[in-house]
């Protein structure tokens, strides 16, 4: 709870609306479907955040709940309960439709780019966990890249520090399990998420 806190108060003062959805994924490992650590309690709290409960579901599926929430054109970030922002979040001008946002470690590490800030179109859904399906059946975005014609454009404003160091040693090796099960799963798709 304290590491979704700080994920939530980077972004809170910055953005219109908080879709925070609550629930372990049908294939992650260990006990119980809900958060019980007083997560639940915040994100009660808090005047800007849609709570919605949604376990025993599949990752993409779990993220397509907020997707059909959106409304054509609304900017969109995506963060995960052990992430938050560092930096002012500026807005994405007309011609681009993913902006490119630096992901690392607390520190100054940072790994690679990804797609997680966008404008959303009517019909956009995941297919993976990690990349989007436009309604017309093209890939609108791989890992690190729009791609089939979608721009995107480095943003440089803002950073995603990903905690995954604050992590307790349980809950990487479960995360890693998760991962290796992820990657078999979407490795049917001809775009690789994870490169």
């Amino acid at each position: 709870m304290p590491i979704l806190k700080q994920c939530i108060e980077s972004v809170y003062n910055q953005v219109d609306r908080i879709i925070a959805i609550d629930g372990r994924y049908k294939d992650f490992p260990g006990r119980g479907w809900y958060s019980t650590d007083g997560t639940i309690e915040y994100l009660l709290s808090l005047d800007k955040v849609e709570l919605i409960f949604a376990a025993d579901m599949y990752e993409a599926d779990k993220r397509n709940i907020y997707m059909e929430l959106l409304k054509d054109g609304d900017t969109v970030l995506i963060l995960d309960g052990d992430e938050y922002i560092e930096g002012k979040i500026k807005k994405l001008d007309r011609t681009v439709d993913i902006g490119l946002i630096k992901l690392g470690e607390p520190g100054g590490r940072y790994k690679r780019l990804a797609t997680r800030f966008f404008r959303y179109r009517k019909g956009l859904k995941y297919c993976g966990i990690h990349f989007i399906l436009e309604i017309g059946g093209r890939w609108f975005n791989n890992r690190v890249h729009a791609i089939n014609g979608f721009r995107n454009r480095n943003i440089n404003t803002f950073k995603i520090i990903h905690l995954h160091r604050k992590r307790n040693r349980n809950r990487k090796e479960q995360k890693d399990k998760y991962r290796k099960l992820c990657r078999a799963r979407e490795s049917k798709y001809k775009i690789a998420p994870y490169e």
